[in-house]
């Protein structure tokens, strides 16, 4: 039968591991838990397959590409190397079709709501052209998605010439007003990203040409962008003529739509599937093999390398009817040059992507 004095000293023995147990347990629970979440964060669990629920889809149709001949390209990234980007992404259903395709009162409805009164034509592809009698402005709207263009024969009648242009402001509230009597201002538009550009009619050309600045503007030309998706940026077929840009003068001191387009094919989240991406060794070869579409060739030339500063993912809006949204490659270079890849690996296109059809 143990004493009272060992007692004593396997009870502080107890006591004194029992500490030394709970301050290793306070160090290393934390301890292990850093290191897990360090791991998990360095080490992060592969995303799911891509679900390719739509099957092989279209390739993209671009617009027939402005840039002729077969150029050169040389890599400048800030990084001096090929961007790591991501293995795969959505694509998205898009309508091509209004609610009230093929309902030519509704048509007739909003022309006559964007101050189009008259009917003037109707073409077998389901456009209509009508006229507002009061400027002879000329409105052709499409019936099967609502998609428009207008435009003032400004060239038997540039009043706005030698008048200073209205402000960018001044331009897209204008805009605004206009779209939103047709009940046509898209919600999926971001304000942020307006461009502006700034032109003077040109006389002798009998057309309007750019100028450097607001101050020497007699038109502003207004680019609408939509707002990013999984936070990618949608371009249209070239960023400096947006699928809904206006130009805007002013006319007896208010601001004036003298022409304009509106193209936008809503685009339905909820229908939405993930594709394999192409890798951007790839993109890089096939943009060298000119596989690329040329938004913007800018005042590049085919005897000198085209200099790529920067190469990104984003989704192409299309300006011509196509039933998906799809990722692209971008490449960005000097002198205003930009070009476009489809970026899903080949084996998910039913064929080759078109250019121009």
């Amino acid at each position: 039968m143990p004493t009272l004095t060992e007692t004593a000293v396997t009870a502080r023995k107890v006591i004194k591991y029992s500490i030394i147990g709970i301050i290793g347990i306070s160090i290393l629970v934390p301890a292990f838990n850093a290191f897990q979440n360090y791991w998990e964060k360095t080490h992060p669990a592969p995303p799911p397959g891509p679900t390719v629920a739509f099957g092989q889809i279209p390739a993209i149709t671009f617009p027939q590409s402005q840039a002729q001949g077969q150029f050169q390209f040389q890599l400048q990234t800030i990084e001096g190397v090929l961007p790591n980007m991501p293995t795969q992404a959505k694509v998205y259903f898009v309508f091509t079709m209004g609610p009230k395709f093929f309902d030519e009162e509704k048509t007739r409805e909003k022309a006559r709501l964007l101050g189009f009164p008259n009917e003037v034509a109707r073409d077998p592809y389901y456009r209509y052209t009508f006229k507002n009698p009061q400027t002879n402005a000329i409105l052709k709207l499409d019936m099967l998605n609502e998609n428009f263009e207008v435009r003032y024969p400004f060239e038997a009648d540039p009043f706005f010439a030698g008048l200073a242009s209205p402000t960018p402001q001044q331009a897209l509230n204008e805009i605004k007003n206009f779209l939103s009597r047709g009940n046509s201002w898209p919600n999926d538009l971001d304000e942020k990203k307006t461009k502006n550009l700034f032109l003077k009619y040109n006389q002798e050309k009998r057309e309007l040409t750019l100028v450097p600045s607001l101050s020497e503007a007699e038109v502003v030309k207004v680019n609408l962008f939509r707002a990013d998706l999984d936070g990618l940026p949608i371009l249209p077929p070239n960023p400096q003529d947006s699928n809904i840009s206006f130009f805007v003068a002013q006319k007896e001191g208010k601001p004036t739509i003298i022409a304009g387009k509106y193209i936008h094919f809503p685009i339905y989240q909820e229908q939405a599937a993930t594709y394999p991406l192409k890798n951007s060794t790839l993109a890089w070869e096939e943009l060298k093999a000119g596989k690329a579409y040329v938004g913007n060739l800018g005042s590049n030339t085919p005897d000198k390398p085209i200099i790529i500063r920067r190469i990104y993912l984003a989704y192409f809006d299309p300006s011509l009817p196509q039933n998906f949204l799809q990722p692209i490659f971008v490449f960005e270079g000097d002198n205003d040059f930009i070009a476009y890849l489809p970026a899903i690996e080949s084996s998910w296109i039913k064929e080759t992507a078109s250019i121009g059809e």
